[in-house]
């Protein structure tokens, strides 16, 4: 990447990306022409089990991204503006007196009773229709019903998704950011604002709801004391749902490209500028959010990482320390090495999404398959890391006949951008080359977005892909020869 002295950019502001597993605190530097990375400070994300159910330790995730922002402030120059991203679904309830309680974690068994409660009376097949957004148990409609049966909403005050609920804490207005929004399954057609008639449908509370704000809009101002004295640091609202920040910085140069969104989630689909609300796109799991400047992301989302990291924390090699780290190291390298298993597993099966037992049940879809379960670490990462690529290809396949889009080339990026297994994998089921890169894609969107907002960038999404292209090292991968 190429080098800038500091201080020579003149806008300098720090995304805070929330992952399922982890997350980080990214600072940077934009001078209108590359983007760089100054640092990065990384902080671990792990759910708690109480009487209630699956929870985030929210506040823990907080004093973490505050601890990484101060990091970043004493190792530079001021930031002109911090933004936030997090995962989608997952919201904090904010009463009278502050946060009722830990915020759920979407994959908390208490959706499956809430989901049938919300199909009887808002049809799944006529919201598709209607929003072009599909039913997954993991939304915020199927949470906030829960809630309501629970009780919890009595006396709950506003709800804010997770990224806003951060962002809020650090000192911005309470708001909900359109891009996020269009995924709740509450929002009208392309995530403009909330849907009241669902939401009254549904008998929520419509206090709970804040207003819907666009990417870009400056929302407040970081609260004195948590970066250094006499910093005014603004807030600013980013594509808050990381895969929107992910696919901002897909380092594309036309339209004709299907994105490979892969962290814990593995998100794979095209960008169009309209919804896709047929059946046949339904049936197929697809669906459509809202992204940077009107675009819509058609795409399937499925189990991504997530299922190498159950894998790794059933092993015990899930800790931060140098030891742990090492040994994963050396498991991945192993998983490079080591051939082919000759097996395929189907990677959106819905039995890989519940924690837990992961090598068991990967075993039994290989059984299913008629393979053989590897004995062999480095052989069972290996084969999910395929099996990731062929799943992927599929979607693309699907994503292309759904949408037309002529797909020339797809974009893999985030944290399995790193994987040379998988984007091998995915350019040679597809028959078409693979780009990986870059891996800090989400944090790159959120920041582009600030500094677009702040006029340090100027233009459409094209001139903030330009900027990605010019700022990263690129990896092509072309399908091997049949």
């Amino acid at each position: 990447m190429p080098e800038l002295p500091l201080g020579s950019a003149t806008f300098r502001a720090a995304a805070v990306d929330l992952g399922g597993s982890s997350g980080r605190v990214v600072s940077a530097t934009v001078d209108g022409e590359r983007l760089r990375i100054d640092g990065v400070h990384r902080f671990r994300n792990r759910a708690f089990t109480d009487e209630l159910g699956l929870r985030w330790d929210a506040q823990r995730l907080y004093r973490d991204a505050v601890a990484g922002l101060t990091r970043l402030r004493q190792e530079g120059h001021a930031f002109t503006s911090v933004g936030v991203d997090a995962w989608s679904g997952d919201y904090g309830l904010l009463a009278y007196d502050g946060l009722l309680d830990a915020p759920f974690h979407q994959r908390d068994a208490r959706t499956d009773r809430s989901f049938p409660l919300v199909e009887a009376i808002l049809p799944a097949a006529d919201a598709f229709r209607e929003t072009g957004v599909t039913a997954l148990p993991i939304m915020t409609i199927y949470q906030l019903m829960a809630d309501r049966e629970a009780g919890r909403l009595e006396t709950v005050q506003r709800m804010l998704l997770m990224p806003d609920l951060l962002a809020h804490w650090l000192g911005a207005e309470e708001v909900a950011e359109a891009t996020n929004v269009s995924s709740t399954g509450l929002a009208l057609p392309r995530g403009n604002d909330w849907d009241a008639r669902r939401i009254e449908a549904l008998g929520l509370p419509s206090r709970i709801f804040p207003e819907t704000v666009e990417p870009g809009t400056v929302t407040g101002h970081v609260t004195e004391g948590i970066l250094a004295p006499g910093d005014t640091t603004d807030i600013t609202t980013v594509a808050s749902h990381d895969t929107a920040s992910a696919v901002i910085a897909v380092p594309a140069h036309d339209e004709n490209f299907a994105f490979v969104s892969c962290g814990t989630w593995i998100l794979t689909g095209v960008e169009v500028d309209h919804l896709i609300t047929s059946d046949r796109a339904r049936e197929a799991g697809f669906t459509n959010e809202l992204g940077l400047d009107g675009t819509v992301r058609f795409l399937r989302i499925a189990a991504g990482l997530w299922i190498v990291n159950e894998c790794v924390r059933e092993w015990g090699l899930d800790g931060w320390g140098a030891r742990s780290t090492a040994a994963r190291r050396e498991l991945l390298a192993r998983a490079d090495a080591a051939p082919s298993t000759g097996v395929l597993v189907d990677t959106g099966d819905p039995r890989l999404l519940r924690p837990g037992q992961m090598t068991a049940r990967i075993a039994e879809l290989v059984a299913e398959a008629g393979g053989r379960m590897p004995t062999d670490r480095a052989a069972v990462v290996r084969l999910v890391l395929e099996s990731l690529g062929a799943f992927v290809a599929r979607q693309v396949e699907e994503a292309a006949a759904l949408s037309g889009v002529d797909v020339q080339v797809i974009h893999l990026v985030g944290g399995g951008s790193e994987s040379s297994i998988l984007a091998q994998a995915v350019a040679d089921r597809s028959g078409r080359p693979v780009v990986a890169g870059p891996s800090e894609a989400t944090s790159m969107g959120n920041i582009l977005v600030q500094a677009r907002a702040h006029g340090e960038v100027r233009g459409g999404l094209g001139d903030l892909r330009r900027i990605v292209r010019a700022s990263t090292d690129l990896r092509r991968h072309e399908p091997a020869l049949r």
